[in-house]
């Protein structure tokens, strides 16, 4: 679907869109959504076939935030009325948006936000400021070239009082020539580690008005003698924020089953030694260290998978609510994602990283794919919430159930095993066979989660009974807060896994449901291993059972070991989604490099530029010219 550009002389031109210039990544992203919006409507593709389309192409297409965020903005932010103004316009691209939240300065921290809206009641209109530098809007999506229309968060100046962060929709460029209108300043950041063909950009509002009408105004208006009423909490502006997380969770599904795809494929190609004297190369898949390195990035991508469908069915439960004006499942849904979206996007890039390096020297080349895919994956611990942020705000909420747990208050359905007897904890494996039931697996995870949240909350509380400040008591459990975060998002991981795996044992084959379970244990098991100390500190496993835990997860290497290929080959990627040389359907990894380096600029001709201008004076002898 690319478009066909014309390539520069001394390119660097590989497989998938290595070489391109910015310019070119751009333009190409922009043209593969015109094309997928045009077969959407050629083959009456649902909403659902259209994600699956951008999903299939990597997510590399233009004007992403205008349909993950801008539109949801929309039907979630806005009136009915203003909904019918502006949404026929964005779905059929007359105006292209972005969300303009994160500052220069300022980033997770929404009520720190320095861009006000100061309402001005003799012209009926709000006016916007960037009032300094760290101000500035900085990092959303198409704004650099691309957005014409900007949903701007800022906060709400009427007369001399503040009240708080609020959305406006504000025009950026004319539509005629695509001009910034006065007022406005606006470009590109630069180029970036990855995720080049997204044009991510800064704005400087200098004093530019827009109507009333224009504050997106289903949670709050100000009316035009300049009252400010709330019909809904402030809370509801997060529910398009909610979920972006959400669509993280999906992001790095995607991308670690890339990566677990290219590495077991490879791995399955490449033969290297033997373990017997005189015997043959044996594939690089066989060698349990090698199984190590590769199969936690495919559990993980079958974990993610079903945490991410049991994520998106509460968020549709949440989001019919918050449609009614019922909020009541926001915090929740804002806590559990806050945490998932650090820990799925944590999760990813390590071990695509393990991925890269289980391809040895061949995972280096652009040509693997593993390293672009990990450096288009580094963004998403930082977007949409630097991730320790996002394991405290998990944090918060955790500590406020497990003080309703203890006040004898019901609390929300994730965080029930909050209301059991910590101390009526005995461990259920007690011999070795019992490391090979998910569901005492699962009841170790729950242990340890409730054990960490319990003690943080005992030491907060110890610490404010001792005299210090909630700021100071809080900073010095931040770490701890991070780690009770971690493990409560963990055990919503395996949580995941063991059940959905359970419900798929009823209505699929034996065999599918054998394999499927195999990997949900090896799952469970590398989880304890890798934490280990967490778990015997919560007292959730003894020693014991790390030895018999620990002798299992080696065992289950060789179980899952004879399906790996069949368990990635299940994605259902095309070779032209995954685009790499290393992890092609039909196995011919060597050839596929060979022609990507065949078809490198470089070696379009024989003898270089660099050749005259250096290299031959220095072979034959003669002095170098002027350096």
């Amino acid at each position: 679907m690319a478009a066909k550009t014309k390539r520069k002389e001394g390119g660097k031109l590989c497989d998938g869109l290595a070489g391109f210039t910015r310019s070119e990544l751009y333009e190409n992203a922009i043209h593969r959504t015109l094309r997928i919006n045009q077969l959407k409507k050629e083959h009456n593709w649902t909403q659902e076939d259209f994600d699956i389309a951008i999903r299939c192409l990597n997510y590399e297409v233009g004007f992403v935030i205008h349909l993950s965020m801008f539109i949801p903005a929309i039907e979630r932010l806005a009136t009915d009325d203003q909904k019918a103004k502006w949404l026929p316009l964005a779905e059929s691209y007359r105006i292209l948006g972005t969300y303009a939240q994160t500052e220069l300065g300022h980033g997770t921290n929404l009520m720190a936000l320095e861009t006000t809206a100061t309402f001005d009641p003799r012209t009926d209109e709000f006016v916007l400021r960037t009032p300094q530098l760290s101000s500035m809007k900085w990092w959303p999506g198409s704004l650099g070239k691309t957005a014409t229309h900007a949903i701007v968060l800022a906060q709400l100046i009427i007369g001399n009082k503040n009240y708080g962060m609020n959305p406006f929709m504000v025009q950026l460029r004319s539509l005629e020539d695509h001009m910034p209108l006065p007022g406005i300043i606006v470009g590109d950041i630069g180029a970036k580690l990855g995720a080049n063909s997204n044009d991510n950009g800064f704005l400087i509002l200098n004093d530019v008005r827009i109507p009333r009408e224009n504050m997106l105004a289903r949670n709050s208006k100000v009316t035009k003698d300049g009252r400010y009423i709330q019909t809904s909490t402030n809370k509801a502006n997060y529910a398009t924020m909610v979920l972006v997380r959400l669509s993280i969770i999906r992001w790095a599904e995607d991308t670690i089953k890339n990566g677990s795809l290219i590495a077991i494929r490879y791995s399955a190609v490449r033969r290297q030694s033997s373990l017997q004297a005189g015997g043959p190369e044996m594939q690089v898949l066989d060698y349990q260290t090698q199984q190590y390195k590769i199969f936690p990035s495919l559990a993980a991508s079958y974990a993610l998978f079903f945490t991410y469908e049991a994520m998106m069915k509460e968020y549709e439960i949440a989001y019919a609510q918050i449609m009614r004006g019922n909020n009541q499942l926001l915090g929740q849904i804002h806590g559990q994602l806050s945490g998932l979206k650090a820990f799925a996007s944590d999760l990813v890039t390590y071990e695509l990283e393990m991925c890269r390096r289980s391809c040895g020297g061949h995972g280096y080349l652009k040509a693997s794919v593993v390293g672009e895919t990990l450096l288009h994956t580094l963004p998403l611990v930082t977007v949409e919430g630097d991730n320790t942020v996002m394991y405290l705000q998990c944090a918060r909420y955790l500590l406020k159930q497990i003080a309703k747990a203890l006040a004898g208050q019901d609390v929300d359905e994730p965080t029930s095993y909050l209301k059991k007897d910590i101390l009526s904890y005995t461990c259920p494996v007690q011999k070795g066979e019992h490391c090979t039931n998910p569901n005492y697996l699962l009841k170790i995870y729950t242990q340890r989660a409730h054990s960490a949240i319990a003690s943080v909350a005992r030491q907060l509380q110890f610490d404010l009974e001792s005299g210090k400040d909630q700021s100071s008591a809080f900073n010095n459990n931040l770490v701890s807060l991070v780690q009770a975060a971690k493990a409560h998002c963990q055990l919503c991981l395996m949580k995941n896994f063991v059940e959905s795996v359970s419900a798929l044992e009823r209505t699929c084959s034996e065999n599918l449901a054998s394999v499927l379970r195999q990997l949900c244990l090896y799952f469970g098991l590398h989880g304890i291993v890798t934490a280990s100390g967490e778990f015997l500190e919560s007292e959730a496993i003894g020693l014991q059972q790390l030895e018999w835990i620990k002798a299992e997860e080696l065992k289950s290497l060789a179980a899952i070991r004879p399906n790996a290929v069949a368990l990635v080959d299940a994605f259902d990627l095309h070779d032209q989604t995954v685009m790499s040389a290393l992890g092609r359907y039909d196995g011919n990894a060597y050839q596929h490099l060979f022609e990507a380096a065949k078809r490198e600029p470089m070696n379009q001709t024989q003898v270089p530029p660099a050749y005259y201008k250096y290299l031959r004076d220095l072979i034959k002898g003669q002095p170098l010219a002027k350096l």
